[in-house]
């Protein structure tokens, strides 16, 4: 190489530096990017609720074992009023529930309760709910205001109602019925009910 050669390309990379520094200055110091991560696990809640509903689905019936899922539950407060409905039922329904006009055919009492004892009963209730036609029921989960994990069972009584088909709507009930500690629930018309119903539509 020449000398002219190499003074040549002593300046291109004093040139090239330049730049650089020219950079450096223009955006300030420069930061690692740490890439977000999702966790590979689920949360302890969620392990929790899937060995309570594996022991549970034991001692039930098929059907029933397979009616709730073990997702992720969605916590509420103690005194938080509840509310579901699925598409297509009417919003006079939960306000008919909030006023107390629907009368339950039946009712369990969850207070004292373990989550797996809570719900092998809420299974076992709504199967029986369901298998005699009951279209109104109510639960007692209580608020769990003093536990150390508050509202547990309510929480989960909620996520689990959501998930059974013959759940058509729920709200928190009337104080007089237990308030925020406590659950209405319309169920599906029963196969007689539906039959009897064309029925009578039939003759008119």
């Amino acid at each position: 190489m020449s000398s002219q050669d190499f003074s040549a390309l002593l300046k291109q990379e004093a040139e090239e530096a330049s730049k650089s520094e020219d950079f450096t200055a223009a955006v300030g110091p420069l930061r690692r990017i740490v890439q977000d991560k999702v966790p590979s696990k689920s949360a302890p809640l969620d392990r929790a609720t899937a060995k309570v509903r594996q022991q549970a689905a034991q001692k039930l019936p098929q059907k029933e074992a397979e009616s709730a899922s073990s997702g992720f539950v969605q916590m509420v407060g103690p005194n938080e009023e509840l509310e579901f409905r699925r598409p297509g039922v009417q919003p006079y329904v939960l306000r008919k529930l909030r006023q107390g006009e629907y009368r339950e055919a039946d009712f369990i009492d969850l207070h004292g309760l373990t989550l797996e004892k809570a719900y092998e009963k809420v299974m076992n209730f709504m199967g029986f709910a369901q298998d005699h036609e009951f279209r109104c029921v109510l639960i007692v989960h209580g608020k769990g205001e003093y536990r150390k994990q508050k509202a547990l069972i309510k929480s989960y009584v909620a996520h689990w109602l959501k998930q059974l088909p013959e759940v058509l709507a729920y709200r928190s009930a009337p104080e007089w019925k237990g308030g925020t500690g406590a659950l209405m629930i319309v169920l599906k018309k029963g196969e007689k009910a539906s039959a009897l119903n064309r029925e009578l539509h039939a003759r008119r």
